[in-house]
């Protein structure tokens, strides 16, 4: 693949992409506000908790082994703890409120990354895949799910994605600019860094770059570093280097004590598992396609090195693909083509555009339960239900089940009281006037005459599906019940 021409540049459809972008502004908001929680555990610990002890509202003791270790960046907390404390001068204080416009703050990102990405890659793409490219940009089912979420990984992808489309674009070639956004993408997450490392090697292996065009782009990624690095000196305290930290941590294996190690080829089976079976497939066979019809082209050079390193790394986990979410609209329509480039009239055949409907219908019920299905396993959710109904009331909450069910301080009024059981007690002297239960469905407490079912983690329009797709980890949604008598045994 080949820069493109400026007289290539001029974008098709400006009306088309436009509405694109209207719709894909709703669908972003929809999944911003329905999306409450968090996808995995440093979303919330790394992140959130973080940013509350950057306000005041946390001590350090209450905070995960990440910070004493000085292993994370604190710019993203202090971003969050920016945003919330604005949020609280205008008397916004309500933790699901602040939340949300957490994640409204990535989906404006998410947004003008987006559009701006679009506009650059149209203009290296066939004219009949120009259109189709928009639609998955935006709409490809994961993409505004975790696009909306406050984390390094969604930070990262999208300003590693930022820089790209500028290094592709001949209208916005400004060295110090593109270098600064890969540079950024780093601090957000340290192990981002394999993308823009993938793009150099393309830069002077295949487009054959000069060594000054590479240093005009790696002196400015250093020196947004640099500036992470103040920053994170002057809130711990003292000079240091979460990025130096995190990576010899990563070497010498002291964060993979925590995970369980799995096989090289894991992530095959995330992606397609994760990305839902149809499309998962489609996406591994348009990488395989492109590694051997256009083995030059930048996407590989780029998702090649990231996944290779963490295809080596025991520790995986599906998140760390997260990163290249923004890339896959691209990839897909490479792949395609670089197929009708190989094999026109077999590609030109009806059958595919069949294929195509059926898997546009599998993506269609995807996008609609993705951005309507609280983040993780929704027990936030439930705790967005427990302050609708008793606000700062003193609670009692037993959570029958695992420490996943545990739904952290932040969100429930500090009155409350918790413990974790396989039997329901109720102690009105201990417990108080308000005593709540959580459990998974399956234990079907429904049949307790004496408990009254509040709210469902999951909605139940999005129920089937979800139960229906589990495969081996199974759809066991947790409910969140009231006990409504004096007396009850389990």
């Amino acid at each position: 693949m080949s820069l493109p021409s400026s007289s290539r540049v001029a974008s098709s459809h400006p009306s088309f992409n436009r509405w694109c972008l209207l719709l894909g502004a709703l669908l972003y908001i929809t999944a911003a506000w329905f999306g409450v929680g968090h996808y995995s555990e440093d979303e919330f610990h790394q992140v959130l908790l973080v940013s509350e002890h950057l306000l005041g509202h946390v001590d350090a003791p209450a905070l995960a082994q990440e910070y004493h270790l000085q292993w994370r960046s604190m710019v993203q907390p202090l971003l969050g703890a920016g945003a919330m404390e604005v949020c609280e001068a205008l008397g916004i204080t309500d933790p699901f409120q602040l939340t949300f416009v957490l994640r409204l703050l990535t989906a404006m990102l998410a947004l003008w990354v987006t559009h701006g990405f679009i506009r650059s890659v149209q203009a290296i793409l066939e004219v009949e895949n120009k259109q189709a490219f928009t639609l998955l940009s935006y709409f490809l089912w994961f993409i505004p799910v975790l696009q909306i979420r406050f984390t390094g990984e969604a930070w990262s992808g999208l300003l590693f994605l930022r820089g790209l489309g500028m290094l592709i674009d001949p209208r916005e070639q400004k060295a110090w600019a593109i270098g600064a956004w890969f540079g950024a993408a780093v601090i957000f997450r340290p192990a981002a860094a394999l993308l823009p490392m993938g793009v150099v090697l393309w830069m002077l292996l295949v487009q054959h770059a000069s060594w000054k065009r590479v240093a005009q782009l790696v002196a400015p990624a250093a020196s947004i570093l640099v500036i992470g690095g103040a920053i994170d000196s002057f809130i711990y305290g003292h000079p240091v280097s979460t990025l130096w930290n995190y990576t010899i941590a990563g070497l010498t294996g002291q964060e993979a004590d925590r995970f369980t190690s799995l096989p090289w080829y894991q992530y095959a089976l995330f992606t397609v598992k994760h990305a839902v079976v149809p499309i998962g497939v489609l996406i591994i066979l348009a990488f395989a396609t492109l590694l051997l019809l256009r083995p030059k082209h930048a996407l590989i050079w780029t998702i090649g090195p990231f996944l290779l390193v963490h295809s080596m790394v025991a520790v995986k986990e599906v998140r760390f693909l997260f990163p290249l979410a923004s890339l896959i609209p691209w990839l897909l329509i490479a792949a395609w083509e670089a197929l009708q480039k190989r094999w026109p009239t077999m590609m030109a055949r009806t059958i595919w555009l069949r294929v195509l409907f059926a898997i546009s219908v599998v993506n269609a019920a995807a996008l609609l339960t993705g951005i309507t299905t609280p983040a993780g396993n929704g027990k936030i959710k439930l705790a967005q239900a427990i302050q609708d109904r008793f606000g700062s009331d003193p609670v009692h909450i037993d959570y029958l089940g695992s420490e996943r069910q545990w739904i952290p301080p932040f969100y429930l009024s500090p009155k409350r009281t918790e413990r974790f059981t396989d039997r329901i007690i109720v102690d009105p002297a201990v417990n108080g006037p308000v005593h709540l239960v959580i459990a998974n469905q399956s234990l079907d407490l429904d049949r307790v005459a004496n408990l009254e079912r509040m709210a469902t983690a999951t909605p139940p329009w999005t129920d089937r599906f979800l139960r229906w797709y589990g495969l081996e980890d199974g759809h066991d949604p947790l409910v969140l019940y009231h006990v409504t008598t004096q007396t009850i045994g389990h």
